[in-house]
């Protein structure tokens, strides 16, 4: 029996301005969502081996229907005699965590979730569940799924479902982002390099790049965009990447490289904000605050609510 193939991805808030103090507090939130904010998660689900019995025969056959609604209200029913039918539990668990996948709604993608959470800790309070390393698997992503207060309890509960024998990419995807929003940042470097060995995909070369670059690291960070740049990346992962290149030369202070990636972005982009916003910080470390202010204008010109754009007007 085999999960279904689910995608995430958190959008970016939208932002107004304010006062100064809390216009770089908004800034450095921004600066620690980014990577979740371009990243997608696509799980490589494990096969579940679920054991049917006479009594829950009915819910595995809709589980391996992909039937979760209708899953979830022939568990309630079986649940209510029986509250600690183990395959009950977990596949009500499971079910309600794809279709909090599914969910538009934010208010019952939660509860859903809240729902998986309750369903697989049950589970693992039965002694020697059956598929407790697919639990925590499922249950770390949930955590995940909640926000940023679970992101220690999803980490938890993914690092003892690897330790258990699930070996999916995702759970290296969603232990990097986890680690690096909670500004773990070696670990996360750690597990981005471990995705790259399974997967070697693009989106994880550029992020690793990302975290490199802000911990100095430039030659292993350049060198990594320099092979997202010459491949075929798509069009959202390669104007990260030249974002991300233009921002790794303009620390270094190679000017002229930082303003050719920027424009290049511009190329690919012709309105991007990032790419002006970071042609006004290139050249505001240049000295040229004239041409700085021209490209912070045009980045709030294409959003006015660029934080960044809007706080170097006002310096400057």
């Amino acid at each position: 029996m085999r999960l279904p193939e689910s995608r995430f991805a958190t959008a970016k808030p939208r932002r107004s301005g304010g006062a100064v103090a809390l216009v770089l507090v908004v800034a450095l939130l921004v600066a620690l969502v980014a990577a979740v904010v371009v990243f997608t998660i696509r799980s490589r689900a494990p096969i579940f081996p679920i054991a049917e019995t006479e009594n829950t025969e009915d819910i595995v056959e809709l589980w391996n229907a992909s039937e979760y609604a209708a899953l979830i209200e022939v568990a309630d029913k079986r649940l209510e005699d029986y509250p600690l039918d183990e395959t009950a539990l977990s596949l009500r668990g499971f079910a309600r965590f794809y279709l909090a996948m599914q969910e538009v709604n934010e208010e019952r993608t939660q509860e859903l979730l809240i729902g998986t959470v309750q369903d697989l800790h049950r589970v693992l309070l039965l002694e020697e569940p059956r598929l407790e390393a697919e639990i925590r698997y499922i249950l770390g992503k949930a955590f995940f799924h909640r926000g940023v207060f679970f992101y220690d309890s999803a980490i938890e509960q993914l690092i003892e479902a690897r330790s258990l024998g699930v070996n999916q990419l995702d759970l290296l995807e969603y232990l990097a982002l986890a680690s690096r929003e909670l500004r773990l940042n070696e670990d996360a470097i750690t597990y981005f390099e471990q995705a790259i060995e399974v997967g070697d995909e693009a989106v994880h070369k550029v992020n690793l790049a990302d975290l490199l670059i802000e911990e100095r690291r430039f030659l292993e960070a350049d060198r990594l965009l320099e092979e997202v740049r010459a491949g075929n990346a798509d069009v959202a992962v390669m104007q990260h990447t030249f974002e991300s290149a233009g921002r790794s030369f303009r620390m270094q202070e190679r000017w002229d490289d930082a303003i050719a990636m920027y424009n290049e972005l511009l190329e690919m982009n012709e309105s991007s904000v990032a790419a002006h916003y970071g042609l006004g910080e290139t050249y505001l470390a240049m000295g040229d605050n004239n041409l700085a202010r021209y490209e912070w204008r045009e980045a709030v010109r294409l959003d006015p609510n660029h934080i960044e754009s809007l706080q170097r007007l006002q310096e400057y």
